[in-house]
């Protein structure tokens, strides 16, 4: 319920949004610093490597020690090369996120939250047998 009053908030937040209110911070200062901290923090690639690379990895070498290798090579490229493509299309949407569709972007997502918020409502209600 607390999950739900919070993505309630949230959708609130994002429909008193107002044109101009969208400033890019782009200080690039300690940014490299900043980035590999948050990816060194965060749970999600040990997550992977515990419970899904690591499997993998010791089955490629049943079947050849290249076979390791290029998997990790190819899983690599393919993190690192698809991160490039979001900054490139990042990059290259500025304008939009300048404009007025973006303004309504955000406002209909505003409002999809509070529509989920409703949901783990009444899943909450029906966990706790009030519904």
């Amino acid at each position: 319920m607390l999950g739900a009053g919070y993505l309630v908030y949230l959708g609130v937040e994002n429909l008193r949004v107002r044109v101009g209110e969208f400033e890019a911070n782009l200080g690039r200062k300690d940014a490299l610093r900043r980035s590999v901290v948050a990816n060194f923090l965060s749970p999600s690639p040990y997550l992977f490597w515990l419970s899904i690379g690591g499997p993998i990895i010791f089955k490629s070498l049943d079947v050849h020690f290249s076979a390791m290798i290029l998997f990790v090579l190819g899983f690599y490229s393919l993190l690192v090369g698809s991160k490039i493509g979001i900054v490139l299309i990042v990059d290259k949407s500025k304008v939009f996120l300048e404009s007025k569709y973006y303004l309504w972007v955000v406002r209909a997502l505003g409002i999809m939250l509070i529509l989920f918020s409703l949901i783990f409502v009444k899943d909450g209600l029906a966990l706790i047998g009030l519904l």
